[in-house]
């Protein structure tokens, strides 16, 4: 027996006064009414209905349970609605932590706009480049760059980012002309010590994958840091296309080795796995899609680490 629906056939008995009304009402047959209430009388122990051929009359027991079966089903209806609500308009707070740079550079832009779209929503962005965990710090969803490590979460990709070797175009012409990534191990190299396997750098030309130990006298975990050493000449970096390329284009950086490509490295969202995401999460979601979508590739390239 359905505990739920055979109180709300009782209150719809007492409310219309006869079992026949409250089947055509809940849309039910009437031999099923007349066994949930018999089910539910036997399970409480007590007669709720005194029922002839011609009349129903509730018992006093069946007074009692009936202003508390009302007040139930009444609190049951108000949480449906504003869920339903809640599905329409977007309320209560979304705990986000974004990578700094990629947030600052690619996101904060945008957030204006989803802010005026969602004005009953309030929103706690965390930008850091340390390693989060949703659970412990209370977060609902993570952007994070590289392969994922947490597989107790589900994780979208939204698309990869290229990668560009580069340096301070003085650097460049001191080194020569580079020819195989192999040699980077013997040169100043900027390193991100907010990622995994950071001095170990991977290439790739016609099919062949070239590993490279790679060793520098500064460790960074911070990318923008590292593109204003590399800029300044202070050694070889291995950034996102996006916070490179416009350096390029000015001047300040070159490419090297450009017929190697480095891996991509995918950009993923995290967020606990449940069969009903909440709207709010899933509307951020799609806003970090659109707005991501420019800088990115299709998300089916080989994964590593940024």
């Amino acid at each position: 027996m359905d505990r739920f629906a055979a109180a709300e056939a009782f209150v719809r008995i007492v409310e219309l006064g006869s079992f026949t009304a409250c089947a055509r009402d809940l849309r039910l047959r009437q031999a099923t009414v007349s066994r949930w209430i018999a089910a539910l009388e036997d399970e409480l122990g007590v007669a709720l209905l005194d029922r002839t051929t011609r009349s129903v009359r509730v018992t006093d027991a069946g007074e009692r349970f009936y202003a508390q079966a009302r007040e139930l089903l009444a609190i049951w209806s108000n949480a449906q609605a504003r869920a339903r609500q809640d599905r329409r308009e977007l309320t209560g707070r979304v705990r986000v932590s974004l990578p700094v740079v990629l947030g600052q550079r690619l996101i904060s832009q945008h957030l204006a706009g989803f802010v005026r779209d969602h004005p009953s929503l309030e929103l706690d962005l965390r930008f850091t480049d340390r390693y989060v965990d949703l659970v412990a710090d209370g977060v609902d969803l993570a952007l994070r760059v590289g392969a994922p490590v947490d597989s107790e979460y589900r994780a979208k990709t939204l698309g990869v980012t290229p990668r560009r070797l580069v340096a301070a175009p003085r650097l460049g012409a001191a080194l020569g002309e580079l020819a195989d990534p192999r040699a980077l191990a013997r040169l100043p190299c900027l390193l991100h010590s907010g990622l995994n396997n950071r001095a170990l750098w991977s290439f790739e030309r016609a099919g062949e994958v070239v590993r490279v130990a790679v060793r520098g006298r500064v460790s960074v975990d911070h990318s923008e840091t590292i593109l204003a050493l590399a800029i300044a000449g202070e050694g070889v970096a291995l950034l996102a296309s996006w916070l490179v390329d416009q350096e390029i284009a000015r001047g300040r950086l070159v490419a090297l080795l450009p017929e190697y490509a480095a891996p991509p490295a995918p950009i993923q969202i995290l967020y606990a796995a449940s069969r009903h995401t909440p709207a709010a999460v899933a509307a951020f979601v799609a806003f970090l899609e659109d707005a991501l979508r420019p800088a990115l590739r299709s998300g089916d390239a080989a994964t590593s680490d940024v």
